[in-house]
């Protein structure tokens, strides 16, 4: 289902027997959703975060009430162009603690992600919350693992996921790198797709501009400042990985992002150099068009596909971007996505659900559509293959570094949303005393 668009205040709403009226915020209950905030220690969100949720497509704000008066909230943050969801915060009002409000909040807030396709519902509770941690595990929420520090306070968080669906994913074991930079998604991507297949060099910033300067087809000043997917394979080989492109056209890649003359022949000329340098190969690069089928078989072969993808359909940018493809299931692929949005976490941007029936839609970019990827790995050796998991709630460890810091270790965690993410608000999930089944 689309993740735009959702509907009008005062929509989805729905009564029990106990009185109970679960519906859609709108922008008059803003000051009642920041009343209770009052409910939490700390780790608040403010007026203005609260405003932006309630307005956002890419946000579900329900609200709880009792005789016309909010007596808790849930909200849910959607990922552009994922399906994947994150329970960001659930408040009960003390004085209706114990009645069933949170668990219907639950239940209601699951519903509605589950309707608008997310495989699973993700979220973050403080260790000490005995009273949410009993209402999740009785909602069938699994522990992922714990993060220290997570809160304002020094306490630490546990991460817990539902899965939606039955179908399981397989997924392999690509460990996670964001990229330090607005332009070096490509090199971010292809660093973790080749320390899956048995690239032993640290993942680090150093690494990390070295290869964009190797695979870059222009200046930072004359375009984009794009990685292309003949120079990712072509830094890729110089590093001793097997890697193979495969297009969807022979032209140059990325001559429409540019207007002035000389810029396109800078592209050209880069271009040209790459192809050179994998002309020796007869393998190297192939032409044709792809889909999720494609990505599947390679996976299934033990390569690691890095795929070019529209910016704009999953961070509103005008400007190519590249995901690693980890895994798969009946009705979706798995990616890694190198950008971490403002607010969000790592664990916001790994093993992201994207729907099998959308690849064809969202990987391609500009006027031509071009469709690219880099098939990281020698299908013959099956380096990735021996690693695939048939569960798909691998976690990172209890010690897992900040988000600031480049991780070896990929989590399967469903992310929030680019467009609801505020500082404000991202890692403000502190939950409340023990007698209360609040949380964020």
């Amino acid at each position: 289902m689309n993740q735009a668009g959702g509907p009008p205040d005062g929509a989805d709403a729905t009564v029990s027997s106990a009185g109970l009226r679960l519906r859609r915020a709108g922008s008059s209950d803003v000051a009642a959703l920041l009343a209770l905030e009052a409910a939490f220690p700390g780790d608040r969100l403010r007026r203005a975060s609260l405003a932006r949720f309630v307005a956002s497509d890419s946000v579900d704000v329900w609200v709880a009430e009792v005789a016309g008066a909010a007596v808790g909230d849930a909200i849910v943050v959607y990922r552009r162009g994922f399906h994947a969801a994150r329970l960001l915060s659930l408040v009960v009002a003390p004085t209706h603690r114990g009645r069933g409000v949170g668990a219907a909040l639950l239940r209601h807030a699951e519903r509605a992600a589950a309707q608008r396709g997310c495989v699973a519902m993700r979220l973050e509770v403080r260790v000490d919350n005995r009273a949410a941690r009993r209402l999740y595990q009785a909602h069938g929420y699994q522990t992922m693992g714990t993060t220290a520090g997570y809160y304002e306070d020094g306490s630490a968080a546990l991460r817990l996921r539902k899965r939606f669906v039955a179908a399981q994913a397989r997924l392999a074991s690509v460990p996670y790198y964001p990229q330090s930079l607005d332009f070096t998604c490509g090199p971010a991507s292809l660093m973790m797709a080749m320390r899956a297949v048995g690239w032993s060099t640290p993942l680090a910033r150093a690494e990390e501009l070295a290869i964009w300067r190797e695979a870059t087809t222009v200046f930072m000043l004359s375009g984009h400042g794009g990685t292309s997917a003949h120079g990712l394979a072509v830094a890729a080989r110089r590093r001793g990985i097997p890697a193979r492109v495969w297009v969807s056209d022979a032209e140059v890649p990325f001559l429409d992002s540019v207007r002035q003359p000389e810029k396109k022949t800078v592209i050209a000329l880069a271009h040209e150099a790459f192809g050179r340098e994998l002309a020796a190969d007869p393998a190297a690069v192939t032409v044709g068009d792809f889909g999720d089928r494609e990505l599947v078989a390679q996976l299934r072969l033990g390569v690691v596909p890095v795929l070019l993808v529209s910016g704009w359909r999953f961070h509103a940018e005008k400007a190519p971007h590249w995901l690693v493809v980890t895994g798969w299931d009946e009705r979706h692929v798995y990616v890694h996505d190198p950008f971490v949005p403002e607010g969000t976490e790592r664990a916001d941007a790994v093993h992201l659900p994207l729907a099998r029936s959308d690849v064809a839609r969202l990987a391609r970019y500009g006027r031509a559509r071009h469709r690219a990827m880099v098939l990281v790995g020698d299908p013959t050796l099956g380096y990735g293959a021996a690693q695939l998991g048939a569960a798909p709630e691998d976690a990172p460890p209890d010690d897992a570094p900040p988000a600031d810091a480049p991780s070896e270790h990929a989590p399967l965690e469903d992310a929030s949303s680019k467009d609801a993410s505020s500082k404000d608000a991202s890692s403000k999930d502190a939950s409340s005393k023990d007698a209360s089944p609040s949380t964020r």
